[in-house]
Parts: structure tokens; C-alpha cells; sequence
């Protein structure tokens, strides 16, 4: 419970701000600090209260509506989605972002509460410097601020894969009245300055946790290097994705990281803190923060959920869609589909099991739950397949071959078919990265970025990211018509001027 000591004060004092003001400037820049600034700031209990605060406030954005998942899975069709199951969100297999035929998208479409997450993190990089540093332990005075930067880029870059071109806000807002209004600011330019924030935070962070309760749910180097290597993947310059991930994949004990062979800590890791766990966002019943709302109430139902027991596919909001199973797991004995999935023959339809740590308020009654898995953002497995991508980019196959047989052979399929070669050994790449991060908020990224094989999910986004097709731009989201309002500098989304 100790974190909750810590961030109670920012939350408490942010409450007071958001309370007190009337907030006109577009992106709602209120951040935790305290009515006296006097008073706040002085100590490493400051700084970690502020820090945790900006690390709740980044949880409130990616579990706020499942946002995570809404964004990185659904418009690959990773769940089957009706509207009679789930009448909003059904509506982005079609790619219909704006919501203009059934509507309620406004909010997804809304990037305010990550404006206030990177605000948490300017008045952080702001403030932690002048604190004194005798008041924190040896080293956390780093550590913070690194943590601090990779805030930063992270939010960053999550919006830019989002939204395209965002406002880049770097300065510290500490009265909300002195916000001021941005237009937005191109992604290369974002990202740029998000791997200048990483470049840092690799400086500054610890090779790996410094206390074991943090593992995965506070940043270290080893999150920082996950982060710059995705940056560099989503901008197609493998070369520096390469170079993120050497040691990372080479050396991952000297990161406090494992590669998991053992079958039964494999079907725990979406619990979260697994050996292989980089970065995640803690939903943890134990720490009194797991969720009544998030994707195991979208995804499961009886046998392993006990208030829900449908009589139909519409009973269930989000289905594993059979056609990107069918496509994913095509090899049999696959570990992951053994233990992440559930066949309900009653009503032929699959289940994704796979956040299923479900814990009852009321015990025996079951009628109150509450889901306690952490959002797993980057682990190992995913940057060694990360590294694959780089290295076949860089004419360097055969090394990539050997890291994708590693995952592959973890999960009891063996080796990938020697005839397959080229841009087939890239699709087997590309479709074991599907396999081996299923639901976990990457695979509409994972299509959309490597510019292969999204037609097989979602034809809809082909050639979404090729300038001067009729689709170019149709991936990004548009941002709602409340974001306009009293910001002349404000643009929309290109692809949806004169769509909504």
C-alpha cells in the first residue's frame, strides 16, 4: 500500500485544480501539482508522488473505453464485433472512426486525457532538478527523471500512432489559466523529439528494477531501449532498431530479464511482472488497482467468468474473430492458442481467455468482479521479434531466422520451413509476431507498419499508409469538434476534412 501513500497527495491536489478551474484551452493541460508550489517540490516524496501520478494518469488514458486495445487490435480484426454485441466499437472494422453512422466515438477520438499525462511529465522534468538531492536516496534522483522523460516519449509516441501529426507540448504548465494553444506539430518531428526524451532516459535509468515489486510497471534502461526501438521500427529506420535491440536480446540478464521456458510461468505472464516483463501497466487486485471495466469483460464469459453466461454470439461483446485465428494459428499444438484461447463448441465461437485473472469482491457469489491483469506494453519476446524485423530488413535473414525459430520453438511449433525465403519468411515473421503478442495491443501497428499482409485482417486499411492512394491517412483517428473550440490553430485530421 505503500504506493498509495505516495500518490494519494498528487491526486488529491490535481482533483483541486481541475475543480477550481474553468479550463477553455484546448488540450486541458491541468497537471498534479499542489495550490502552493511553496510547499511541493522539495522532497524525493514530492518527486515520486508527482511521478506515480503521471504514472495513474497514463493508465487512465490506455484503460479509459479499453483505449489500448481499441486502437492496436480491433481495427485488425483481432475480436468479432457486431453491433447488437457492441454497438460503438463494431463500427472501426469498417474503419469508420468519425462515427458519423452510429456514433458514441467522440471520446476515443479525444486525446485530452494523454495531454494531461504529458503535462504530469513536463512539470516533472521541470520540478525534480531543483529538488535538493540530499533529500533522495542515492540514485533516485536519476531514476526519477528518467522515468520522467520516458513518460514523455511514450505518451508521445502512442499519440502520434493515433492522431498522425499532435500538438508537441514541452513546456510545464503549473497554473492552468497560463495554458496556451498549440496546433499540431508533424510526427517526425514528435518522434524526433520523443528519442531525444529516450536518449536520456537511457542515461539515467537503472539497468533493471530496483526493487522487485516495481518489475515491469516502472520504467528502466531496458524500457527505454524497447521504446526506441519500436520508434525506430514505426519510421523504418532498422538500422537504429537494430542497434536498440542488441543487447537487449543478447545480454537480457543483465536487464533483470529472462526469455520463459517454462510452460506453466508462460500461462501466467499476462498476469503481469513476469521474468520477461519490460514495461506494463499495473491492474493489480493485490495493489488495489484492478479494473471493474476492462478487457476481460469485453472478452470472457462462463466457464471463466461467472456473470456472464450467454445464449448467443451477441452475447458476448468481443469474439476471437475465426478468421484471424484461422489465419494465426494455422499449426497445431501451438502452446499459445492452447492457453490463451477457448473453444465454447455450444455455441461455436472462441473465447480469449487469455486476461482471465479474475478475483470476486464478494467471494462465493461471484457476482462482483474485478479483472487483474496487467496491460503488457513491451516484453521480450516482443523485442526479440522486434530485432528479427530489423535484421531481415538489413539483408541479414538467416540471423533473423534463428530468433524467430526461438519463439516459435517456445511454443511448440519448431522451426519455420526452410523453403520459405524472402518476403515469405517475412510474412511468417510478421505472422508469428500476430501469434506471439495476440491481444496485446499491437497488431494493427505491427500491419500498418510493415506495410504486408493487412488485407488477410482488414482489407479496409490497405494502402493506408502510401501517400496518394485513396485510403492514405485512413488509419489515423480524427479528433473531435470540442477540440476546435477556441483554437484557430487546430486542424483536423487530413484524411477526414470534409468526412465529418
Amino acid at each position: 500500500m505503500k504506493r498509495l501513500k505516495y500518490i494519494l497527495p498528487a491526486l488529491m491536489t490535481a482533483w483541486f485544480l481541475i475543480a477550481g478551474s474553468s479550463c477553455k484551452k484546448i488540450l486541458e493541460l491541468e497537471s498534479k501539482n499542489v495550490p502552493s508550489s511553496n510547499k511541493f517540490w522539495k522532497t524525493d516524496k514530492d518527486a515520486l508522488a508527482g511521478l506515480l501520478g503521471g504514472y495513474s494518469m497514463l493508465r487512465d488514458a490506455l484503460t479509459d473505453e479499453n483505449r489500448y486495445y481499441v486502437y492496436g487490435d480491433v481495427p485488425a480484426n483481432t475480436f468479432e464485433i457486431t453491433y447488437t454485441s457492441d454497438y460503438s466499437i463494431h463500427q472501426l472494422r469498417d474503419g469508420s472512426f468519425d462515427g458519423v453512422y452510429y456514433g458514441y466515438l467522440e471520446n476515443l477520438q479525444n486525446w485530452t486525457k494523454f495531454y494531461k499525462a504529458i503535462a504530469q511529465a513536463n512539470l516533472l522534468i521541470k520540478k525534480i532538478p531543483d529538488i535538493p538531492e540530499n533529500t533522495f536516496k542515492s540514485g533516485h534522483k536519476e531514476y526519477y527523471l528518467g522515468e520522467s522523460y520516458f513518460l514523455r516519449a511514450y505518451n508521445y509516441f502512442f499519440i502520434s500512432r493515433v492522431w498522425g501529426d499532435v500538438p508537441l507540448v514541452l513546456e510545464a504548465v503549473e497554473d492552468v489559466a497560463e495554458a496556451k494553444n498549440y496546433g499540431r506539430e508533424k510526427q517526425e518531428i514528435v518522434l524526433k523529439q520523443a528519442l531525444a526524451d529516450l536518449d536520456k532516459a537511457v542515461e539515467m535509468l537503472p539497468q533493471s528494477p530496483i526493487s522487485s515489486s516495481d518489475r515491469g510497471i516502472r520504467a528502466t534502461k531496458a524500457s527505454a531501449l524497447a521504446l526506441k526501438a519500436h520508434i525506430y521500427a514505426w519510421i523504418k529506420d532498422y538500422a537504429k532498431c537494430e542497434e536498440a535491440t542488441r543487447d537487449l536480446v543478447a545480454n537480457p540478464g543483465t536487464y533483470g530479464l529472462t526469455f520463459i521456458t517454462d510452460s506453466a510461468a508462460y500461462s501466467k505472464m499476462a498476469i503481469g511482472k513476469s521474468t520477461e516483463a519490460i514495461f506494463e501497466i499495473n491492474i493489480s487486485y493485490e495493489q488495489s488497482e484492478a479494473s471493474w471495466n476492462g478487457i476481460g469483460q469485453k472478452t470472457l464469459w462462463a466457464p471463466f467468468l461467472a456473470t456472464r453466461e450467454p445464449n448467443n454470439k451477441d452475447g458476448v461483446p468481443w469474439r476471437v474473430h475465426p478468421g484471424t485465428k484461422n489465419n494465426l494459428f494455422w499449426e497445431e499444438n501451438d502452446l499459445r492458442e492452447k492457453i490463451w484461447l477457448y473453444e465454447d463448441v455450444r455455441l461455436d465461437m472462441t473465447m480469449l481467455k487469455k486476461y482471465s485473472n479474475v478475483i470476486y469482491r464478494d467471494g462465493d457469489l461471484r457476482r462482483d468482479p474485478r479483472y487483474s491483469n496487467n496491460i503488457l506494453i513491451f516484453r521480450l519476446s516482443d523485442i526479440i521479434l522486434l530485432r528479427a524485423e530489423a535484421l531481415y530488413k538489413l539483408n541479414r535473414e538467416p540471423e533473423a531466422r534463428i530468433l524467430l525459430n526461438k519463439t516459435r520453438n517456445r511454443a511448440g511449433i519448431g522451426d519455420v520451413d526452410p523453403a520459405a525465403v524472402g518476403i515469405n519468411f517475412f510474412y511468417e515473421l510478421i505472422w508469428e509476431r500476430g501469434r506471439e503478442l495476440f491481444a496485446e495491443g499491437h497488431f494493427y501497428w505491427d500491419l500498418l507498419r510493415t506495410d504486408i499482409g493487412i488485407d488477410s485482417f482488414n482489407g479496409i486499411f490497405k494502402d493506408a499508409m502510401h501517400p496518394g492512394s485513396a485510403t492514405f491517412g485512413r488509419n489515423y483517428w480524427p479528433i473531435p469538434r470540442v477540440l476546435f473550440k477556441d483554437n484557430l490553430m487546430m486542424k483536423q485530421t487530413p484524411y477526414w476534412n470534409g468526412r465529418l
